[in-house]
């Protein structure tokens, strides 16, 4: 295959795997974007909504609803930077760990389905 039809055939399994997760996490306070990001943070901790947007690889604005429906669940919280009141980061609250531990075993049975290692 030539490059931009290996290019098309991972697009294609890569959003056949978003909407399969996004399957297992109904029903959850998740969907793909939001537990991106919740794992995201729960791997980075203080990090800055930048740090999110690039993690992601989504617009500014999808990032920052993803973190919103976090918040208002109450999976993440915002605080100052210890070093620079100006600068929010962002932390993972006991909740949003409670809700990584739930949904963990779906997510790992669809990323097993789909060929996808943890390696």
């Amino acid at each position: 295959m030539d490059a931009i039809a290996d290019s098309l055939v991972l697009l294609r399994r890569a959003a056949v795997i978003a909407v399969q997760i996004d399957d297992a996490l109904r029903g959850t306070e998740l969907n793909v974007d939001r537990w991106r990001a919740l794992e995201f943070i729960q791997s980075n901790p203080g990090c800055s909504m930048a740090e999110v947007i690039d993690a992601l690889v989504v617009s500014p604005t999808s990032a920052t609803r993803a973190v919103d429906a976090l918040v208002e669940v109450g999976a993440v919280f915002r605080a100052p930077a210890p070093h620079d009141r100006r600068r929010v980061t962002l932390q993972l609250s006991a909740h949003g760990a409670a809700l990584l531990r739930k949904v963990q075993p779906a997510i790992l049975r669809t990323c097993l389905k789909y060929g996808v290692s943890s390696d």
